[in-house]
């Protein structure tokens, strides 16, 4: 009784326009101090992707260039590399957004390149020579690409580069992304709803409260934020090691397919190593025959028996199923989950400190929303 006496006194010296005011002002401030938050989230989000994605092509690039280190040892020239379209396919097969692969001399010239030669063809050259070491990233229109040099004993002789098309509408419509965008909208009507039908006027009339609302609303916004990216992070990271385990278990599986062992392969141990060696987010790769370990790096020194290590995100691939008489093979892959977090941290950096630029900026237009009563 006494609370409605105070709302009704209070009313009575507030201005009704004033009040409406500040209802609506307040309800905008919070609700583009969300929306800037989900805004910020996505490019944070869409960042993390493409540094997965770069970095699965240009494994990818290094597979096809490894393929090319025997022919180039004997000092034969790039086109003579006959095992190009097995190579090509077994890429295409494991990443569907790979739209070309070319390989180039030093001339800019193609000399091998796959079927999609429209794609191919429209990529100009890299003007700029690249080093031994270099990773070459550029845009084509709306595709991507990575360069990587080839060199064989006598140094440089071409570059060989795969053309890929990123998905950033499929990024931000997955099912993580689109259960922190429900979240936030759901927050942001009930906040409408409060500000414009529920609040009472004495709660516009104090700084205090004004400040605390918007002070819950931001890190409830953050909150539901940094919950989406983790759990995208930790998604995409399991489905890059997939497609790892994926490219790797179809190398061997053309072995396996005319009935060759994987164990009896030479230099099993060099793929596995050079396959990790090719890609720093990967913590371990190994080759599995039923439980045991066939072959491994980034493992415990001397483990035999296969146990899922804990810390990764991993994913294995069936090389051949368990069938009579014949071992089951695998090859399982895995990201440490502070790699794929460090990715998230690295690309928040900045979007970061904008958000907080930006919290500073809503709080002091917060505070200045306050009431005051009539004369």
């Amino acid at each position: 009784m006494a609370s409605d006496l105070a709302t009704t006194e209070l009313e009575g010296g507030l201005d009704s326009a004033a009040l409406a005011a500040a209802r609506l002002r307040t309800v905008l401030a919070f609700a583009l101090t969300l929306l800037a938050i989900l805004v910020l989230g996505a490019a944070i989000w869409l960042q993390v992707a493409a540094r997965f994605d770069t970095a699965r092509i240009r494994t990818e690039a290094e597979t096809v260039r490894n393929a090319m280190s025997g022919m180039l040892a004997m000092g034969l020239p790039l086109k003579d590399f006959i095992g190009f379209p097995a190579v090509s396919a077994r890429v295409f097969h494991a990443n569907p957004g790979v739209r070309a692969i070319v390989v180039r001399d030093l001339g800019g010239r193609p000399v091998l390149s796959t079927i999609d030669a429209g794609v191919a063809g429209s990529a100009p050259a890299f003007g700029a020579t690249i080093s031994a070491d270099d990773v070459v990233v550029d845009r084509i229109g709306e595709l991507s690409r990575v360069a990587l040099p080839v060199v064989n004993r006598f140094g440089p002789v071409g570059t060989v580069e795969l053309v890929f098309a990123r998905d950033p509408v499929g990024d931000l419509t997955r099912n993580a992304a689109l259960a922190g965008l429900a979240a936030t909208t759901l927050l942001t009507i009930g906040l409408i709803v409060h500000g414009l039908a529920i609040a009472n006027p004495e709660f516009f009339a104090s700084r205090r409260d004004l400040l605390g609302a918007y002070a819950t609303v931001a890190a409830l916004g953050l909150a539901l934020t940094a919950s989406t990216l983790a759990g995208l992070a930790a998604e995409k990271a399991a489905e890059t090691a997939g497609a790892y385990a994926s490219s790797l278990g179809a190398r061997l599986g053309e072995a396996v397919a005319v009935g060759i062992s994987p164990e009896d392969l030479s230099g099993l141990d060099d793929v596995v190593q050079e396959y990790r060696a090719s890609n720093r987010i990967i913590g371990y790769v190994a080759l599995l025959e039923g439980n045991r370990i066939a072959a491994a790096t980034g493992l415990t020194p001397g483990l035999r028996r296969w146990q899922r290590p804990r810390g990764y995100f991993d994913a294995i691939y069936e090389v051949r199923p368990r069938r009579l008489y014949t071992p089951q093979y695998r090859v399982a892959v895995g990201i440490p989950w502070r790699v794929a977090f460090r990715e998230l941290i690295d690309a928040a950096v900045v979007p970061s400190a904008i958000a907080l630029a930006l919290l500073l900026v809503g709080a002091t237009l917060v505070a200045r929303i306050r009431l005051q009563e009539r004369a």
